[in-house]
C-alpha cells in the first residue's frame, strides 16, 4: 500500500532548481485499504503537499511554535540570508495602519509591513494581498490554520516548523514569561509552576488545537490523527535538538543559500536567540504529571514528528545542480 512520489523543482531564491527525490507515502487511493483523516479545508486547499513541485507563486510559511527555536529561525534567515520576512515587527511603527503592502528595512533585516502574529494582523495581511504580492520570502505565525487563510490554491503556503518536546517547551515558556516584561503576556512572577498548572492556566495540547482549529472544544484521538496528517503531508519537519541539521534541510528544500557563509549561522546557533535558562522538570514529579495529563495528545504528536523527521530524510537526498 505504498505509492512513489517524485519531488521536483526546488526553488533557489525566486528561481527553480531541477532535482529528483523519492518519498514514500501511504496509498489512500480508491483501491487502497487506508483512509486519510480529513484535514481542515483551509490547510487542504491553500498549503501545498511537501511532495508537490514548488512554484514561483509559493511562499514559505513557518509555523512558529513558542519556545521551540522560532526566534533563532527568524534571525537566521533575516540576518544571515537577508530574506524578506513577515513577522510581528511588520506591524510596528504605525505600519498596522498601512493601506498598501510594502517592504521596509530595520537594521540588517527586511520586513513586509504586516503583522501575521495576531488574528487581526492576519486579516490585515490578507486584505493587503500578502500572498499575491510575492514580497515575503517567509511568513511567520503561530496560527497554523488562520495563517493558511493568507494563501490560496494558486499562491500556496509551504509549511515548515521546528518542534520541541512539549514538556520542555511548557517549562521554558512559563519561566520565560516570569521575566519577559517586554512580552504582551506578563504577570507570572508571583506564582510557582505547579500552582500555575493547578489553576488550569497551562497549555492544553496547543499544537493539536492550532492544527485542527479547535481552541475550546474537547479533543479526541481523531483530532490527533488529523494533526498527524497535516504534518505528514504538508510540513517539512525540524527538531530543536537537531537544529543545525533542520536548518540545512530547510535550505535544501527551498533552495536557499547564505551570502554570509557559515559564520553568521554558527554565531546564532552558539549564542541562540531569546534563550532563558530555567529549572528542569523532574520525571514523575507533580509538575511532570500535570503537564502530561494536560498535553498527552501534543506529546504523541511530537513523537510522531520525530518519526517524520527520520522518514523525510529521503527528501534531501536528491541530485541537482544550482543554476
Amino acid at each position: 500500500f505504498i505509492q512513489r512520489i517524485t519531488h521536483q523543482n526546488l526553488r533557489v531564491g525566486r528561481r527553480l532548481q531541477e532535482g529528483t527525490t523519492t518519498l514514500y507515502l501511504p496509498d489512500y487511493s480508491e483501491g487502497g485499504t487506508l483512509h486519510a483523516p480529513a484535514i481542515p479545508r483551509a490547510i487542504a486547499e491553500n498549503i501545498a503537499m511537501i511532495t508537490d513541485p514548488i512554484t514561483p507563486e509559493d511562499t514559505a510559511f513557518f509555523w512558529h511554535i513558542p519556545k521551540a527555536g522560532g526566534s533563532t529561525v527568524k534571525a537566521y534567515y533575516g540576518k544571515c540570508f537577508h530574506l524578506v520576512e513577515a513577522t510581528q515587527i511588520g506591524g510596528l511603527f504605525g505600519h498596522d495602519q498601512d493601506e498598501k503592502i510594502d517592504v521596509f528595512s530595520r537594521g540588517d533585516y527586511l520586513y513586509v509591513n504586516v503583522d501575521p502574529s495576531t488574528p487581526q494582523g492576519l486579516e490585515h495581511a490578507k486584505d493587503l494581498g500578502l500572498a499575491e504580492s510575492g514580497l515575503a520570502d517567509i511568513v511567520f505565525t503561530s496560527y497554523a490554520h488562520g495563517g493558511s487563510k493568507l494563501f490560496n490554491p494558486v499562491h500556496r503556503g509551504r509549511f515548515f516548523a521546528i518542534f520541541r518536546h512539549p514538556m520542555e517547551r511548557a517549562a521554558s515558556l512559563f519561566y520565560y514569561r516570569q521575566t519577559a516584561t517586554w512580552e504582551k503576556i506578563f504577570g507570572f512572577s508571583s506564582t510557582t509552576f505547579e500552582d500555575f498548572l493547578h489553576k488550569g492556566r497551562g497549555e492544553k495540547n496547543w499544537m493539536v488545537r492550532l492544527l485542527t482549529n479547535k481552541f475550546t472544544e474537547k479533543l479526541s484521538g481523531e483530532d490527533l490523527e488529523v494533526a498527524k496528517e497535516v504534518l505528514r503531508t504538508r510540513c517539512v519537519i525540524g527538531l530543536m535538538d537537531r537544529m543545525e541539521e533542520s536548518l540545512e534541510r530547510f535550505n535544501t528544500y527551498f533552495g536557499w543559500s547564505s551570502p554570509d557563509g557559515d559564520d553568521c549561522k554558527n554565531d546564532l546557533l552558539h549564542g541562540g536567540v531569546n534563550r532563558n535558562p530555567h529549572p528542569k522538570i523532574e520525571v514523575g514529579s507533580e509538575v511532570w504529571n500535570l503537564l502530561y495529563e494536560q498535553n498527552e495528545l501534543d506529546i504523541k504528536l511530537y513523537e510522531y514528528a520525530q518519526v517524520l523527521f527520520e522518514e523525510q530524510r529521503a527528501l534531501f537526498s536528491y541530485q541537482g545542480t544550482q543554476r
